[in-house]
């Protein structure tokens, strides 16, 4: 006995059928292009958002993230190393400036959030 799983569509149906996948394939590009398109901008406002008015209490080596360096804040908080802070910095960032202010002692650094992130590759 032999199992025949031949189908057969007829013409309107053929045309259905393409539609239909047609119209998956453009739903499925366009939610691709609109992800590229607001990645970078979704990023950006995060980095706009941080609000940042702490001192750098210690920077070590986080253990359980395989020793990759972490900074501890005055605040409490403990935030991967993304900057060379030193022991001691103060630090200061208005929401929705990208500039960050790092007073060391005597001296004021500058730190552009999206220019750094342009740098490593966040932004473009």
């Amino acid at each position: 006995m032999e199992n025949d799983f031949n189908i057969q569509i007829d013409k309107s149906g053929k045309k259905t059928i393409i539609i239909f996948i047609a119209f998956f394939v453009c739903i499925f590009l366009f939610t691709i292009i609109y992800l590229i398109i607001n990645s970078n901008s979704e990023r950006e406002q995060k980095l706009l958002n941080v609000e940042r008015y702490t001192k750098v209490v210690e920077v070590y080596p986080n253990k359980d993230q395989h020793n990759l360096g972490y900074v501890r804040f005055s605040n409490g908080i403990n935030e991967f190393l993304e900057y060379p802070y030193k022991v001691n910095d103060s630090i200061s960032k208005k929401r929705g400036d990208s500039i960050e202010y790092i007073f060391r002692n005597d001296s004021i650094i500058i730190n552009n959030y999206l220019e750094e992130a342009r740098k490593n590759g966040l932004l473009k």
